[in-house]
């Protein structure tokens, strides 16, 4: 059964002439999203990996050994989109702003239709697989609890909050940006919240979230 409802894509035909090697793992990572996400993990094949990506299986055995380890690859490809999302934030601004303008972009690409089909692949696959579970939560969601901590330790060096555990106010805060909106559409495919709604469900988490770590009042 498919993962999700995302149109079939063509197959793409193969290229003329030699590709390089980074070209070629592309190819194939691309193709195999789609296939996985089509056919889901258990009926996707190798065959039909390289029917729409050309070339052959056994450059698909070289590059990721098997079919786990495309998927791993694929897996792990997506996490580190997350991951280059945060490390894109300076450590010494208004944390009030960081914290908003970080949840708005993190939404956007959590709630993107391929996001949710993989991540919906990634729970049904890592009871059997368990090292595609861990790799996308090295590659992604630990990376970004990291540097909402190292953005929250700044914050706090500067005085503009307060905070006794940086790591676990992290995962608080990420916790509640998920929320009601992740389970949401992850449950129901046509399910889309509103730029509002996101903007309304992001003020609300920074602004529970800061009065949470604010300053204690002095006498």
């Amino acid at each position: 059964m498919p993962a999700d409802t995302l149109a079939p894509s063509k197959p793409r035909p193969p290229k003329k002439g030699r590709c390089s090697p980074s070209e070629r793992r592309r190819s194939l990572l691309d193709a195999a999203r789609d296939v996985f996400l089509e056919r889901g993990f258990a009926n996707a094949t190798i065959d039909a990996v390289v029917e729409r990506a050309g070339g052959s299986k056994a450059t698909v055995y070289a590059l990721f050994e098997n079919k786990e380890g495309l998927f791993a690859a694929l897996v792990a490809e997506a996490a580190e989109e997350l991951s280059a999302l945060v490390q894109s934030y300076p450590l010494d601004g208004r944390i009030e702003d960081d914290l908003r303008d970080f949840g708005l972009h993190y939404l956007e690409i959590l709630i993107r239709p391929e996001r949710l089909a993989l991540f919906r692949l990634v729970l049904g696959e890592c009871g059997r697989v368990p090292e595609v579970g861990e790799i996308f939560f090295r590659t992604g969601p630990q990376v970004i609890f990291r540097k909402v901590a190292d953005m929250l330790r700044s914050a706090a060096a500067r005085g503009q909050i307060a905070i006794s555990d940086a790591e676990g106010m992290a995962h608080f805060f990420i916790d509640a940006l998920r929320g009601h909106v992740h389970m949401e559409v992850m449950l129901n495919p046509t399910r889309r919240p509103t730029q509002k709604e996101i903007e309304r469900h992001v003020d609300f988490v920074v602004a529970n979230f800061l009065r949470a770590c604010r300053l204690p009042t002095r006498d």
